[in-house]
């Protein structure tokens, strides 16, 4: 009998231990994590929402790296804002341009005469490393010259742990960087339009200033062109570079748009196995990731009431014994989008809070007028704030104001102030008057006496 008994208990826990992890398990929230790709075969791996800031992934942010091509990111941008508005500007090669250049190249030789905007193209697009020997020389006159103008800017970005040697990318003892560094200067030429678009270009037919045939550069990042290597390339990648060198492995920076959802994607350090060049497949990954699993899901609507907030001097037309105090709707002043996993549960994994500058407001109000925020939460984390307005104009009661005015006028230190100094004076002047008087009959009563 114990014994049946012992078996039943022992069941009935298991059953309720089964149905509590049930529950748990239907009420957990979804993860941005959740699924993300191996990245197991690369050193440095970086990539993130750029609208909201969200880091999805980041390994080994601070470890020192062979920068390899990254360096050509700087060496552009660097070339770009030089030769702003004059990218037509002619650059005679020497032999001095070519006299440290190895690996790619973009054909150039001595005596040649090419627009900066062509070298520049050579950079960015084609990593092309005479290129940008060449332009180091265009923009700063000497190697040197523009390795330190590179480590100026580096710094000034707040790249404090990256030294550059060269502007290339050619491995170097002494070149070092980071990928927290290099996502800081990644970031700047993203918001350099012109580098953009060189980077994005799948080719471009470069052509010379003096007498040489016009030929076509191909984009080196795979991404962008099958030119160099077939099976990488991703309609939604756009810019930035790409390439390899013996320290620094395979590397590749790019931006990926998806709808309007669009991320940042650095992968450095990466090997290469059989025919699968690992900075490629990563990125590649990581960007099918983001479009299969996250994105920006609407929450709320403009327009959305939210609260009332209580209006002192309104001109309301209150109803025959309605006793309460007037006030105005506030509502959401724009469309509330969040950036979560597409598997969320808005339902019940999204919630808000609204917050007031003030808790009580005075008329005459205008419709639309902002008076707070609204912060809409997922997984505890702020994940957008839209603004509070106001949903209507409210007029003033000029008479209810007047009065009001009055009353502040009355009841305020200035007035106050004056009151006590004129009852203290007045004090003051009964006290004498009445000393006086007291001595006059004082006066007359010894006169009499005598």
């Amino acid at each position: 009998m114990k014994k049946r008994f012992f078996i039943r208990a022992i069941c009935l826990l298991f059953l309720c231990a089964s149905l509590i992890l049930c529950s748990l398990v239907s009420v957990s929230s979804s993860s941005y994590s959740e699924g993300l790709p191996d990245v197991s075969r690369a050193k440095n791996v970086y990539f993130a929402n750029l609208e909201t800031g969200k880091v999805l992934l980041k390994k080994n942010p601070d470890g020192a790296i062979a920068p390899a091509s990254t360096v050509k990111i700087m060496t552009g941008l660097l070339a770009l804002e030089h030769f702003e508005g004059k990218l037509d500007t002619p650059v005679t090669i020497t032999a001095a341009m070519l006299s440290a250049s190895e690996g790619t190249s973009m054909r150039l030789a001595e005596g040649d005469v090419i627009s900066a905007e062509e070298l520049i193209y050579g950079v960015v697009c084609g990593g092309c490393n005479d290129a940008a020997y060449a332009l180091a020389y265009a923009v700063s006159g000497s190697v040197s010259d523009f390795v330190a103008l590179m480590n100026q800017r580096a710094y000034s970005l707040g790249a404090e742990n990256t030294r550059y040697t060269n502007p290339t990318g050619w491995d170097d003892a002494k070149m070092v960087t980071t990928l927290t560094d290099t996502v800081r200067i990644a970031k700047e030429a993203l918001d350099n339009e012109r580098y953009m678009e060189i980077s994005s270009a799948v080719s471009r037919n470069v052509s010379f200033i003096s007498d040489k045939e016009d030929y076509t550069l191909n984009n080196r990042n795979a991404l962008i062109s099958s030119y160099y290597a077939q099976g990488y390339t991703n309609k939604y990648a756009d810019g930035m570079i790409a390439g390899m060198t013996d320290n620094g492995g395979y590397c590749v920076v790019t931006r990926a748009t998806i709808g309007d959802a669009s991320y940042l994607c650095v992968v450095m350090g990466a090997n290469e196995k059989g025919d699968t060049i690992n900075s490629f497949a990563i990125a590649n990954d990581l960007i099918a990731y983001a479009a299969y699993n996250l994105g920006f899901v609407p929450i709320m609507k403009k327009g959305e009431y939210i609260c009332d907030i209580p209006v002192d001097f309104a001109l309301t037309q209150t109803k025959k014994g309605e006793s309460s105090e007037p006030e105005v709707s506030a509502v959401t002043g724009a469309d509330a989008r969040v950036y979560i996993p597409l598997s969320a549960d808005t339902e019940n994994e999204i919630s808000y809070k609204y917050y007031l500058y003030s808790d009580r407001l005075s008329a005459p109000l205008t419709e639309g007028t902002r008076v707070g925020g609204v912060d809409f939460y997922y997984n505890g984390e702020i994940v957008d704030t839209v603004p509070l307005v106001l949903h209507k104009s409210v007029d003033v009661n000029s008479f209810t104001l007047k009065i009001d005015e009055i009353k502040n006028f009355i009841t305020g230190r200035t007035v106050i102030i004056s009151l006590l100094c004129f009852l203290i004076l007045f004090f003051i002047w009964f006290y004498f008057f009445d000393y006086k008087k007291r001595r006059r009959t004082a006066k007359k009563i010894r006169y009499k006496n005598h």
